[in-house]
């Protein structure tokens, strides 16, 4: 009995040693674990604050702003919003003008002159729904704000790069919205003071772009040529105004010069009239007033990317076989 006794008390001691054992690797484990978690916290602290880092993803901004991001500051990357930053490494804008300055009877707003292209500026791109946005899910970690305000800087420096002028519209519609006291429906109201104003700041202008984006689904605004993915571009022209057929004329002559690239990259022309609608976006102002809408909400940047460099060439051509025929 004595003996059927000590091997139970042996066999209990044998389990509690080897549960106190397995217990003591746990906690040693988790120690380890612990220390390692903390020195890569630590490390990278120190990394991120004493030197500069290099963006994982520079590739895609690269891709958006070509070489011009090779010099960048960290404090910028921590201090500023994406947009802010894309603008200051690739268009040389140290700050977007909020437009607050814009007066409600003789809107004073900045000139754009300044902006490094070519001295004699010829196109005009401006967005009169500012705000509108593309896919932006891949570089969130940067709140990258992928928007139609991008998209026309983009085209800006393709244009320039063919040797074309521009000047970008950098005032906030919001804000001159906000001024004068008008509502979101307004917005081309806006837009045409800004208008107006550029032309008076820089004479030289004669082609005008509304840049727009679709709101439709992604099978209608993408198109894939050569295994490479572009959006979708649509014209819109207003019929509500005595003048609108030279608008008509030069909206149908850029969608086909787009069709003999390849029929897929172009919706086509929307003419546009009646009730629930503007029907006149601002082309009254200059028969080569054009409103282009690349893509749609689901696009991403890239695949916008793509279409505008398309369609610079194709307004650099026009541009050019119009000044042969002047």
């Amino acid at each position: 009995m004595h003996f059927i006794v000590y091997n139970e008390y042996g066999d209990y001691m044998k389990r509690l040693k080897l549960r106190n054992g397995l217990k003591g690797q746990v906690i040693k484990l988790i120690i380890v674990i612990a220390f390692i978690v903390t020195s890569f916290l630590a490390t990278f602290k120190f990394l991120y604050d004493k030197i500069d880092l290099k963006m994982n993803n520079t590739a895609y901004i690269d891709y958006l702003v070509k070489d011009s991001f090779s010099s960048y500051n960290l404090s910028d990357l921590k201090r500023l919003s994406s947009t802010e930053f894309l603008l200051k490494y690739s268009f040389g804008i140290e700050k977007v003008n909020t437009g607050t300055n814009v007066d409600i009877i003789t809107p004073v707003i900045k000139d754009n002159t300044d902006i490094k292209t070519n001295d004699k500026p010829t196109v005009y791109i401006f967005n009169t729904h500012q705000t509108e946005g593309y896919n932006s899910t891949f570089l969130e970690s940067f709140n990258i704000n992928n928007t139609v305000y991008i998209a026309s800087h983009i085209l800006s420096e393709y244009l320039n790069d063919l040797g074309i002028g521009t000047v970008v519209e950098e005032n906030s519609i919001v804000d001159v919205l906000n001024t004068n006291g008008w509502k979101y429906g307004y917005s081309y109201k806006a837009s045409r003071l800004l208008l107006e104003n550029a032309y008076k700041n820089n004479p030289t202008l004669d082609f005008f772009i509304d840049l727009h984006r679709d709101a439709a689904s992604y099978d209608r605004t993408v198109t894939e040529i050569d295994g490479k993915k572009y959006a979708k571009v649509m014209f819109v022209v207003g019929l509500e105004h005595d003048t609108y057929e030279p608008n008509l004329t030069l909206a149908k002559n850029l969608n086909e010069r787009l069709r003999s690239i390849s029929p897929s990259l172009t919706r086509g022309v929307l003419e546009k009239k009646g009730p629930g609608v503007n029907g006149i976006y601002n082309q009254d102002f200059n028969k080569n007033t054009i409103l282009i809408e690349v893509g749609g909400q689901y696009n991403y940047i890239e695949e916008v990317n793509n279409t505008l460099k398309i369609i610079a060439k194709v307004i650099y051509e026009y541009l050019e076989e119009n000044e042969k025929e002047k």
